[in-house]
């Protein structure tokens, strides 16, 4: 069976990172499709929260000696490296040599077909360098848009999940890039139950378009007294971050204040969603930055909850035509916590009664069809399988001399 080895500092097991939440998905879909997986990773995360999967991380690091962990999970055999901190800034020289010198024992012990990883800093890139010495295929995989000026040295394969961002990166960076679709896996976090009440917003940083659903929320508390919105605190606060916004043309002037949205309830991040897409009548995911995908606009049609979203990137086919989608303001867009003016938030309000008032259960129905896992991980093998072929064909191996193996 095909040979894959996840190699990277970052944890698949990062829950507050929209990119290692689909390369696990995308591995243990590939696990379920016959292949053999394996992981070498550190315990780094993106922000503190994302380890909640790793209860008392810090302090079970603290009372044992191990330098290296493994673990068993749906199919993939996890290897981790001992680190002081979750964050990337804060790796050690050493604990950086120690990854490096487990990856290279992991190469002996695993001779995966595939090397699979993203990170541009130095030791992913040596750990790249060595794969391809060793005649391994290396896949990277790029799920935002931030990677215009990396050259992708000793890499194969470069992965994207949006045709919005092939097209982005093709026509801005010239960089080939092929899109594979967002891959999820519905187990995880579709409701078994609805009660839908809210018009929810997830994640309010100011990136995430706060400034256009504050506004929103706003229109919204005066000629639609009873309408509830949510807001899911997974990076950022909603009450602290929106006292940050000004009116639009003055950076001095900040008119929100949290008593402003007696509308607006409030939950923590959590890794089960399931609640949160119960209780949910409309996602607004109103985006000012790059988004590759979107990943809660398709968890939101998953749960039969149409979705109203900016234009950025590949948040339409996150939304795979189960939703309305508007261009955000340009000072919003060139200024994140400038506020839409009243003319401005008018279609946002409107496309919201639309959604709320609409039926848009056909819409629903097909989205869930185009965004299904299966055809997400076809694409995957359809991209993997001339290279297999082509190893079954050579059979050319390398040990870690880099001499052929006969």
């Amino acid at each position: 069976m095909p040979k894959i080895l996840w190699m990277s500092p970052y944890s698949l097991h990062d829950i507050s990172s929209g990119a290692s939440i689909h390369c696990k998905t995308v591995l243990e879909g590939l696990v379920k499709r016959g292949f053999e997986v394996w992981s070498c990773s550190s315990f780094i995360f993106d922000v503190p929260n994302g380890a909640r999967l790793f209860p008392n991380l810090k302090e079970k690091l603290e009372n044992s000696k191990q330098n290296v962990f493994e673990m068993d999970e749906n199919g993939i055999h996890y290897i981790y490296t001992r680190c002081r901190s979750t964050f990337e800034t804060e790796n050690t020289l050493a604990e950086q040599e120690l990854h490096f010198q487990v990856f290279l024992e992991v190469l002996d012990r695993f001779a995966p077909d595939f090397v699979m990883a993203f990170g541009t800093d130095m030791g992913s890139m040596t750990c790249f360098a060595e794969a391809k010495r060793r005649g391994i295929v290396t896949i990277y995989p790029v799920l935002n848009g931030n990677h215009g000026h990396y050259s992708f040295p000793n890499t194969d394969i470069i992965m994207t999940d949006s045709k919005a961002s092939e097209n982005m990166y093709r026509s801005r960076d010239h960089i080939r890039m092929i899109p594979t679709g967002e891959i999820f896996d519905t187990s995880n976090f579709v409701a078994k139950k609805r009660d839908p009440k809210y018009v929810t917003f997830i994640n309010p940083s100011f990136e995430k378009g706060l400034a256009i659903f504050a506004k929103l929320a706003l229109r919204c508390k005066t000629e639609l007294p009873d309408l509830r919105f949510l807001v899911v605190n997974s990076r950022g606060n909603f009450a602290e971050n929106v006292q940050y916004l000004h009116v639009k043309g003055d950076k001095n002037q900040h008119p929100f204040t949290p008593k402003d949205f007696s509308n607006v309830d409030m939950t923590p991040g959590t890794n089960n969603m399931r609640p949160i897409f119960g209780s949910t009548k409309v996602l607004v995911a109103p985006s000012l930055w790059w988004e590759s995908w979107g990943r809660v606009a398709t968890e939101a049609v998953f749960n039969n909850i149409p979705v109203l979203s900016s234009t950025s990137g590949g948040l339409p086919e996150a939304a795979g035509g189960a939703g309305i989608h508007l261009q955000a303001p340009a000072h919003c867009v060139a200024d994140y916590l400038s506020i839409p003016d009243d003319e401005e938030i008018e279609p946002w309000f409107e496309a919201l009664k639309r959604l709320l008032n609409e039926d848009w259960s056909a819409q629903l129905t097909k989205a869930q069809e185009d965004l299904g896992i299966e055809k997400g991980l076809d694409r995957v093998i359809q991209i993997l399988m001339p290279y297999i072929q082509e190893r079954r064909n050579t059979h050319i191996s390398f040990n870690h001399y880099g001499y052929l193996n006969s």
